[in-house]
């Protein structure tokens, strides 16, 4: 994936007007950390988050945020501050419970934050490489189990790898009136 995919994937779900503090957990290549650098204001500092973080430390610096590369396991209790947004792409579905893996993620977003999620259309496992898919309809039930506002579906795109499609999503608490 390009970061330009990554950015019109998840794009749409990020506020640009005020700078905070994003993760991407599970971040792999680091091609959706960089995403979050093209649109993320000055004096935002984000945080890259894989079990193999090996290949963030060459992720380049962005002059007006801070980048901080984190070993650690999203599907466990991590050292974090609180953050506004979790960008969790082409992640979850390696996780085999998906309820009590958003659950422990969801432990670091404040009440107003947001969690996008990028994910494969699928219902099928695929393994090694989408043991346990997470289609949107699946997304769907675990929202409504966490007591979330409907997801909201930001961008849709084919999947390079044949998987039919690769969806974004914006995941938010529901609030009190």
């Amino acid at each position: 994936m390009q970061i330009s995919e990554a950015i019109s994937l998840i794009q749409s779900g990020i506020p640009t007007e005020k700078s905070g503090v994003w993760a991407d957990f599970g971040a792999g290549t680091g091609i959706f950390t960089q995403a979050l650098q093209h649109m993320l204001p000055a004096a935002s500092t984000i945080y890259a988050l894989d079990k193999s973080p090996l290949l963030l430390y060459q992720i380049p610096q962005q002059t007006d945020q801070k980048l901080v590369v984190v070993e650690g396991d999203f599907t466990r209790s991590m050292d974090l501050p609180m953050l506004d947004g979790i960008i969790l792409a082409n992640a979850l579905h390696y996780a085999s419970d998906h309820l009590s893996t958003l659950q422990n993620i969801l432990n670091y977003l404040y009440d107003r934050g947001t969690l996008i999620l990028v994910e494969y259309e699928q219902e099928t496992p695929r393994p090694p490489w989408v043991p346990f898919p997470v289609s949107f309809r699946r997304l769907q039930g675990l929202a409504s189990e966490l007591g979330l506002e409907a997801p909201q579906k930001l961008h849709q795109m084919p999947s390079v790898y044949g998987y039919e499609m690769i969806y974004s999503a914006k995941l938010t608490r529901k609030q009190n009136l």
